[in-house]
């Protein structure tokens, strides 16, 4: 496995903090999260999480790394369950105990409003570190999982290459979008 470029964008007060499973090959070589498909900028689009179409080459700056595009100035960041190596067949990353202990530590230590969950294997070996049951595939809200922690996680599925509709995991980025405008006293 290849060591990943792929810097986090994680900053206290975000309103969603994205975390995969890792880095994919083609993301890593870009030097941009999601710069392969343009899956993952037309959901939060059509979700209204941000308010203008973005090109997959620099989403990732534009999103994470500013606030203009997204709803109501709202600040977003991403990083992995496994955030050091790049793969792209996620067959071949195992997370473990230190990976899952490390996502819990930065969860707690900048307290996002949401945590949005995005790889099927990042469910299974996070909530199972965890002792939190298994939600059913793309459940969208779960939950409060980190005791002590206010952090309301969110289970989206991946934004390619599965047999979940995009408008179906659409629905479950609107559910993020109300669920936070409702924290903060949004009209």
């Amino acid at each position: 496995m290849e060591q990943s470029t792929l810097i986090p964008f994680v900053r206290k007060n975000l309103e969603i903090l994205f975390v995969g499973l890792n880095p994919a090959k083609g993301s890593s070589r870009n030097r941009h999260y999601f710069s392969v498909n343009q899956s993952f900028w037309n959901q939060l689009y059509e979700s209204g999480l941000i308010i203008n179409p973005v090109d997959k080459s620099t989403a990732d700056d534009q999103i994470f790394g500013n606030t203009a595009l997204n709803f109501h100035g709202w600040s977003f960041g991403i990083t992995d369950l496994v955030p050091k190596f790049t793969e792209s067949n996620s067959k071949k990353i195992k997370p473990d105990r230190t990976d899952c202990e490390n996502l819990v530590v930065l969860i707690q230590d900048i307290s996002p409003k949401v945590v949005i969950l995005l790889h099927s294997k990042v469910i299974k070996y996070f909530l199972g570190y965890l002792n939190y049951p298994l939600p059913p595939t793309n459940a969208g809200q779960i939950g409060n999982i980190i005791p002590g922690c206010s952090t309301m996680f969110f289970y989206i599925a991946f934004p390619h290459g599965n047999a979940i509709p995009s408008k179906i995991k659409v629905e479950n980025y609107k559910q993020v979008k109300q669920y936070l405008i409702s924290l903060n006293h949004l009209d």
